[in-house]
């Protein structure tokens, strides 16, 4: 929640932007005049500002004039609020250190949208400055952008960067399209402010080269020029610009051309993002279905075999095949149960509908229930099973559900390690962080591949670096049960043979004391 103090004469305004601040999620601070505004602003550290240019005792360039000599405030935003229209009125408001102007009367959606592209996450956590120190202005903790300048003015660039700074962003600069698209290839800036009139390649030739580039295609560029005719303006969309600002430059029009350009680059690259998950989710979930009728075809003609044989009396207890073949169908049927429970747990857990019931419990009993689970298919495999989990190591856990996380892992260790082989589940404390344990589970197999490893906890995710096969959902279920628990997990070694994959528990000294 960002505290926001509001310095207005007027009762009604007052009121207004009060209650269209609190609505937003957000604390409203008020005072009724300039020095009154201050000396509150002194007090209380506000997040941001909204301050009338017309104020009893002290006036609002004052006021912010005053604001901006102070450390503290150098980096806050301050926006003037005011029915002052003109352009020089809102100059003026630039010139004395406002980041933004507002006209009266204001509409509640606009004052949203201010608050919304200053605190972007909505309601933030209040975190004031340490030991009273903020940073130096234009160099906000989490800055708005950054923008490439290319202007072979030097007074021009000097002014859209002093101009850029003073609202949040950072700025680079190139003096010829040469150097810009070098730059801009390198240096993947937000955004692009492009002079249309340069020695060699022109803004035109520049931005169309930009456009041409998959590097560089989805910067986004406004021009910046004094040729506001027409035929330039259209010539500037065709090549690839979004947006144009004539000379000379007015302050207002060009942060808020700005803002939008680079808010607008965020939501489309946050879409671009979501659109790869998205084809890749669905890529997966297709053959996901493939291999999931192949494996339950598999696993269950398996079973269905060795009954038949059993039945037509081809196969009798204490022979040989007999017990290897019950010990394969105890194996595929163990597998069918995990696969299907994965598939379950996992979109319980996604809607919230799968809690922790946590308790203290021993490591080493709860190791001992997975490996019970496992070790048919290890038998199967001639497949050494072992732990070496400490005997007074306990956890603060859901038992039923870290023991479907320690059988996920042991099977799918057990899966990937070849005849001969061994798993093993080991422990040790974790020094990054107080009173956790880490739980590691060792195999011998190929390992995991380095392109494998960043992915293999997604759902429906099948890995290239080793064998193919089962649902993609038993790592998934893995980890949001090591996280319910405030846990992390991951593989300790990726692209090295021999999978390590290791999570966090809380240690049993978590539990609260009892009164």
């Amino acid at each position: 929640m960002a505290r926001v103090l509001v310095v207005e004469d007027d009762a009604n305004n007052l009121d207004v932007a009060s209650r269209i601040i609190r609505a937003s999620g957000h604390e409203a601070l008020v005072a009724s005049d300039g020095v009154a505004g201050l000396e509150l602003a002194r007090v209380e550290r506000p997040d941001a500002i909204l301050v009338d240019l017309l104020l009893p005792r002290m006036d609002g360039w004052s006021l912010t004039r005053s604001l901006r000599s102070e450390g503290w405030a150098s980096a806050i935003p301050i926006i003037a609020v005011s029915a002052l229209a003109l352009p020089s009125d809102r100059a003026r408001a630039i010139e004395a250190g406002c980041d933004d102007f507002v006209s009266k009367p204001f509409a509640p959606a606009e004052l949203r949208a201010i608050l919304t592209r200053y605190f972007p996450g909505g309601p933030a956590a209040h975190t004031p400055a340490r030991d009273g120190a903020a940073p130096a202005r234009g160099q906000q903790p989490t800055p708005l952008g950054r923008v490439l300048i290319v202007d072979d003015e030097v007074a021009n660039v000097e002014l859209l960067a002093r101009r850029l700074e003073a609202i949040g962003c950072q700025t680079q600069v190139a003096s010829s399209g040469e150097r810009a698209i070098a730059l801009a290839r390198t240096e993947q800036p937000d955004l692009i402010l492009l002079d249309v009139m340069m020695p060699g390649i022109d803004g035109w030739q520049t931005c169309r080269r930009l456009k041409s580039q998959p590097e560089t295609a989805e910067i986004p560029v406004i021009f910046v020029t004094a040729r506001d005719r027409s035929e330039d303006v259209s010539k500037g969309f065709e090549v690839g610009g979004i947006d144009y600002i004539t000379k000379p430059i007015e302050p207002m029009e060009l942060a808020a051309r700005v803002r939008s350009a680079i808010f607008t680059k965020r939501l489309q690259d946050e879409l671009r993002r979501t659109n790869v998950d998205l084809h890749r989710l669905e890529q997966s979930r297709k053959e996901l279905i493939g291999m999931l009728g192949h494996d339950i075809r598999n696993l269950a003609n398996s079973v269905v075999a060795f009954m038949q044989l059993v039945r037509m009396g081809q196969l009798e207890p204490g022979r040989h095949e007999f017990d290897e073949l019950l010990r394969l169908s105890e194996s595929n049927i163990s597998e069918l149960l995990r696969m299907v429970n994965a598939l379950l747990d996992v979109y319980k857990m996604e809607e919230g509908k799968l809690e922790a019931m946590p308790q203290v419990i021993g490591l080493a009993a709860l190791a001992e229930r997975s490996l019970a689970q496992v070790a048919p298919e290890a038998l199967a495999k001639g497949i050494e099973l072992d732990t070496t989990l400490p005997a007074d190591a306990s956890v603060f856990v859901d038992d039923a559900l870290i023991v479907r996380v320690l059988t996920n892992l042991l099977a799918n260790a057990v899966k990937h390690t070849p005849s001969g082989g061994k798993v093993r589940i080991e422990s040790a404390p974790d020094e990054s962080l107080e009173r956790s344990v880490v739980v590691r589970v060792v195999d011998t197999g190929p390992g995991i591949s380095e392109n494998d490893a960043p992915h293999i906890f997604d759902r429906f995710y099948q890995g290239a670096g080793r064998s193919r096969g089962g649902t993609g959902l038993g790592l998934a279920f893995c980890k949001l049960a090591v996280e319910l628990h405030g846990g992390t997990i991951s593989v300790a070694n990726p692209g090295k043979p021999g999978a390590v994959v290791q999570f966090t528990l809380p240690a049993a000294q978590r539990t609260p004391a009892k009164a």
